[in-house]
């Protein structure tokens, strides 16, 4: 497993700031992270997991 720092910026949502944490790379693709697939997001304090998910949508 390799590790990675990066920093969380901030953005604005309906006039707040916000905090945002931006994932991008060649990196992301090799794992399986493709643009189109769908990822679930596991949530508790100080810990997130992404997860991807193979949902068949109705068309």
């Amino acid at each position: 497993m390799k590790v990675r720092l990066l920093t969380i910026n901030q953005a604005t949502a309906n006039s707040k700031d916000v905090p945002q944490i931006r994932l991008q790379g060649i990196w992301l693709e090799k794992l399986g992270f493709i643009a189109g697939k769908k990822v679930i997001i596991e949530e508790s304090y100080g810990k997130l997991v992404l997860k991807l998910v193979n949902i068949v949508e109705d068309k």
